[in-house]
């Protein structure tokens, strides 16, 4: 996995590569939920030029830094909290496991599926090409409940869904709000950022503000 780059080398090629590089895996710097880690970056990126096209992943994460408010940022923890609070989180899911027994099983299951897939591809008998894509979906009020919300979503199937994350997150935006951060990996000939979020807004659109993308890449 890349190393965060020196902050105070971001205006060279090698440092700004070294970033995009480092970013390309993660949404924020230091795992799934925004910290001054984040706000430390935003400002190290002030005045320096970023290539929207040799610096992607950069480029995505200023333009996702830029729909937080400056008193949204300021009210982000510290990296090791927010760390902390991301495995609190982890934990208090594991509580209400029923099938924790059945992870491994599952986890080697869909190896073995994946790894079927590619070989598949490479036969020219696949499905195509395929995304991960990380919706964050926001509600009207704080009085909806997102872990119900996010249980109703994964049980969505489609044919051009492989599958979605395990995880999702809980995001604040402001005033008690927060957003449901959760991913899928689409087959692209057949699912993309539109059919996920009307799969969402025929179901939910009652409860929903708006769907927006967090982050997309090919897997």
């Amino acid at each position: 996995m890349a190393a965060m780059p020196d902050l105070s080398s971001l205006n060279t090629p090698a440092g700004m590569g070294k970033l995009n590089g480092f970013m390309s895996s993660r949404s924020y710097v230091s795992g799934f939920e925004p910290s001054q880690e984040d706000v430390k970056l935003v400002k190290a990126l002030e005045g320096v030029e970023v290539d929207q096209k040799k610096a992607a992943h950069v480029a995505r994460f200023l333009k996702h830094m830029n729909d937080f408010s400056e008193s949204e940022r300021s009210a982000w923890p510290e990296a090791g909290a927010a760390a902390a609070g991301g495995a609190a989180e982890e934990e208090d899911d594991d509580d209400f496991d029923l099938f924790g027994d059945d992870d491994e099983e599952a986890e080697k299951a869909l190896a073995e599926k994946m790894a079927a897939e590619k070989a598949a591809r490479k036969a020219g008998k696949g499905k195509g090409e395929r995304s991960l894509i990380v919706l964050e979906v926001k509600p009207y009020d704080a009085e909806t409940d997102l872990e119900v919300l996010a249980k109703g979503i994964k049980k969505f199937e489609h044919e051009g869904i492989q599958n979605w994350g395990k995880e999702h997150k809980l995001l604040p935006v402001a005033f008690g709000i927060k957003k449901l951060a959760i991913s899928a990996v689409v087959y692209d000939d057949l699912m993309g950022v539109d059919g996920l979020s009307d799969l969402i807004e025929e179901k939910y659109g009652d409860l929903i503000q708006s769907i927006d993308v967090q982050a997309m890449s090919k897997v």
